[in-house]
């Protein structure tokens, strides 16, 4: 019986929820890093606020072959840490189900949350991201 229910290692994680998340989300190549990218971005005047969050976008610099996101949320906004943790998490959870619907060359997108997206649920700062990418051209 014992025998039947053994797996190889490939098949143990072809399911898990590290690898689907890695199917979406590459590492450092997927995100903005550099303090400077952010300034550009909060520089360029593109950018729409919602209730939940401030997107800026940008077209990528040339060499980027994947959309970016810089995820940020403010110690002077979130005092504890667990709430500014959880802010970047509904961020990027949102952008990283929307990424693969993006249309156009690579973007970079930082997105600065506020205070009442500790009150919302995923989809709803999903459907707000999404209605600013829409309004900016990004989405469909």
């Amino acid at each position: 019986m014992a025998a039947a229910a053994t797996e190889t290692p490939a098949d143990a994680t072809a399911g898990t929820p590290a690898s689907r998340r890695r199917a979406f989300f590459s590492g450092k190549d997927s995100r903005i890093l550099s303090r400077a990218r952010f300034e550009e971005l909060y520089a360029v005047r593109t950018r729409r606020a919602g209730r939940l969050l401030v997107a800026c976008w940008a077209p990528a610099p040339a060499g980027v072959a994947v959309h970016r996101l810089g995820a940020t949320a403010a110690k002077r906004t979130f005092r504890r840490a667990h709430e500014r943790n959880r802010a970047k998490r509904l961020l990027r959870e949102s952008f990283r189900l929307l990424r693969p619907d993006f249309r156009g060359g690579p973007w970079d997108l930082a997105l600065v949350a506020r205070r009442s997206i500790l009150k919302a649920r995923e989809p709803e700062v999903r459907a707000e991201l999404a209605a600013i990418c829409r309004a900016a051209g990004i989405l469909p």
